[in-house]
């Protein structure tokens, strides 16, 4: 069974903040035929005035900088109840070279967290991406996403 499939069964709904995964988490989810029972919507916020636009306070990203798992954290809150869904993800990070304008920046790094219900999980990824797309690192990113919550759903509803 797959996420979606789980969710599904399950009656729980799911929205996604994303930034390094630009929508994949997203995509991902619907490609499973019933997606629109649970899925919420989602943002896609690349720029951080969209995410703050979206709900992260500014403090957080001036604080802890746009790649941290405070962010992540922030994201993920933020979706949630902006979307007012069961579950949320955040996820923030680098997919490419580093990101001159963010000092946080380390190529094949990201944190994401997910919210269930009201406990937030924190992760990081550090991968070795040299070589690698950027479509590729995306597909890592949302593979260890996934993993993740079909992990915490089948703890938790299974």
């Amino acid at each position: 069974m797959n996420v979606t499939e789980l969710l599904i069964s399950k009656n729980k709904t799911i929205t996604f903040m994303e930034s390094c995964t630009s929508g994949l988490l997203a995509s991902t989810l619907t490609d499973t035929e019933g997606a629109s029972a649970i899925f919420k919507g989602s943002d896609v916020t690349y720029a951080n005035k969209e995410k703050i636009q979206c709900g992260v306070p500014q403090e957080v990203i001036e604080t802890y900088g746009v790649y941290s798992a405070e962010c992540a954290r922030a994201m993920a809150k933020a979706c949630k109840e902006r979307h007012g869904a069961d579950i949320s993800v955040g996820i923030t990070g680098t997919t490419g070279n580093q990101d001159p304008n963010n000092p946080g920046s380390v190529q094949g790094t990201a944190w994401y967290c997910i919210c269930l219900e009201d406990q937030y999980h924190d992760f990081s990824i550090t991968a070795d991406v040299a070589g690698l797309s950027r479509a590729a690192i995306k597909q890592l990113y949302a593979e260890r996403v996934y993993q993740s919550l079909l992990e915490l759903l089948t703890n938790r509803y299974c």
